[in-house]
């Protein structure tokens, strides 16, 4: 029988949700808070229905506040629950031995991207484009497409990864044998992109995503380095794709 991993862990189930939770209000609130001194115009995106001048500034906002308060959430808990070490807390050990899985993940958004491409095509759809990626391309400053491809192929997979391969996956694979706790790790992880709607067709590429990256962390001993670096591949091609207008 497959059983867990650990038979304990320092966090709750709680934590993930509420660090999660408090990252989205803190877009919302970002956002109501830009709306209010002009920075964006949430009404006209709203009743435009569709790509606006003022969606990159939108996505911007949001990510800025829902990373920052997923990171101080997760700070918070390091202190309050672990060692106040985030390399120890939240298994960030870097070796020399882990860089290839970078080109792993840019491989991996390859040959996902032909199949899905390939199912749409069957299906007779089109391909979804994620409103992050919207944004981006429908900026005309430079400085907003910079943030934008470091939130894409920067800030998301390390906070992804601290907390879904991190933090979730620890209590959950405390509470149910290994196997079930990867795959509610990658469900879970492909459900939370539904805040974008346009996301909807690839949820189950994302959860697939997100059970290899949780079965390359345990079966690299724990660390997070091998998921951060070929979740940070995987997106990096989307992110270099805009950055060079591609």
């Amino acid at each position: 029988m497959d059983e867990p991993r650990e038979p304990s862990s320092p966090w709750s189930l709680r934590d993930p949700i509420l660090i999660y939770v408090a990252a989205l209000v803190s877009s919302l609130v970002g956002l109501i808070a830009a709306h209010f001194v002009g920075f964006v115009d949430l009404v006209e995106i709203a009743e435009a229905g569709e790509t606006t001048d003022d969606l990159p500034r939108v996505i911007l906002v949001a990510a800025i506040f829902q990373y920052g308060a997923m990171y101080g959430g997760l700070k918070w808990l390091s202190g309050r629950k672990g060692t106040g070490n985030f390399q120890e807390d939240y298994h960030l050990h870097v070796s020399s031995t882990d860089w290839p899985y970078f080109l792993y993940g840019v491989g991996l958004l390859f040959v996902s991207g032909i199949i899905l491409t390939g199912i749409f095509s069957w299906l007779g759809v089109e391909a979804p484009t994620q409103e992050v990626v919207e944004a981006a391309e429908s900026s005309d400053s430079f400085g907003e497409l910079v943030v934008i491809v470091l939130v894409i192929a920067v800030l998301a997979p390390i906070l992804e990864e601290m907390l879904f391969r991190g933090v979730l996956l620890d209590v959950l694979k405390s509470r149910m044998a290994l196997n079930p706790a990867i795959w509610t790790t990658g469900i879970v992880f492909g459900l939370v992109h539904l805040t974008d709607p346009a996301t909807f067709l690839l949820i189950p590429a994302l959860a697939g995503l997100g059970v290899i990256l949780g079965y390359v962390r345990i079966r690299s001993g724990g660390s997070l380095s091998r998921p951060i670096l070929m979740h940070m591949g995987f997106n990096a091609v989307t992110a270099v794709a805009l950055a060079f207008g591609l």
